[in-house]
C-alpha cells in the first residue's frame, strides 16, 4: 500500500509539473521560461530541457543556467528519478529516505 501511494504520488506531481509547463515560451535551444513556476529545474527523460521562471536577472540567470546544463551533463534526470523508484520499492526503510535525501542535497549542491 505505501508503494502504491508514493507511486501515485509521484505520478500526479509529474502530471501536476507538465501541466504547469505546458504554456512555456522557447528562449533558446532546450530553454523554457514560464510565469507558472518559481524555481527552475531540468524535466524530460529523452531530451531534457530546462525551464526557469521570469523576471530573472541576466547575472542570475547565467549561474542558473550553468547549475542547470550540469545536471544535465551529469544525466541527473535519469538518476532521480531511478532513486525515487527504489525509494518506492523500499518505502518502509528509513535508511532509504535518508539516503535519498542526502543524495539529493548532494546532487545540488555538487552543481
Amino acid at each position: 500500500m505505501g508503494a502504491a501511494v508514493l507511486l501515485l504520488y509521484s505520478v500526479a506531481s509529474y502530471l501536476n509539473i507538465r501541466v504547469k509547463v505546458r504554456t512555456a515560451t522557447l528562449v533558446r535551444g532546450n530553454i523554457f521560461e514560464t510565469d507558472r513556476i518559481s524555481t527552475p529545474f531540468v524535466c524530460g527523460f529523452l531530451k531534457p530541457k530546462i525551464y526557469i521562471p521570469t523576471g530573472l536577472s541576466e547575472q542570475e540567470l547565467s549561474y542558473i543556467l550553468l547549475h542547470e546544463h550540469t545536471h544535465i551533463t551529469r544525466r541527473d534526470y535519469w538518476i532521480k528519478p531511478f532513486a525515487f523508484i527504489l525509494l518506492i520499492i523500499h518505502w518502509f526503510n528509513p535508511l532509504m529516505w535518508l539516503s535519498y535525501a542526502l543524495m539529493s542535497k548532494d546532487m545540488e549542491m555538487s552543481c
